[in-house]
């Protein structure tokens, strides 16, 4: 069962630019994101605890815009990528990061997949105990 959240179109502010110009003030950008959830409970439960708080990852995704300067869309993007799959323990990310008006009339930004292999430690470590406790 594939169960993904969506959020589109999430304006923030950023620390972002090569350019003596963009390094003056915070650049704007949108991040579109897609991710996968561990689990289909939240889907029956009704319950945010059964599922991951897009509150705080909104939260978290703006301040890593303003607090880590990058020079780089590329850069960025990975950075918030690594920040959701270690603090929030997603499988898959889909991240879209556009910046707004680097140029006049212009948008330039990046899509990045990033996919890392299930803890099969932890499955594992059920197995065991599910044949000791049998």
């Amino acid at each position: 069962m594939l169960n993904r959240i969506v959020l589109r179109r999430l304006m923030m502010d950023a620390r972002i630019g090569v350019y003596a110009w963009e390094k003056e003030a915070p650049q704007p950008i949108v991040v579109d994101l897609e991710f996968d959830l561990p689990h289909g409970d939240a889907c029956f439960s009704d319950d945010l605890a059964d599922t991951v708080d897009y509150a705080a990852i909104v939260e978290r995704l703006r301040a890593v815009a303003l607090t880590q300067p990058h020079r780089l869309v590329e850069a960025m993007a990975q950075t918030m990528c690594t920040v959701l799959q270690t603090e929030f323990d997603l499988q898959y990310v889909r991240l879209t990061l556009m910046k707004l008006a680097p140029f006049p009339g212009s948008e330039v930004g990046i899509v990045v997949e990033r996919e890392r292999a299930p803890d099969f430690r932890q499955e594992a470590k059920f197995f065991s105990t599910s044949r000791e406790t049998a």
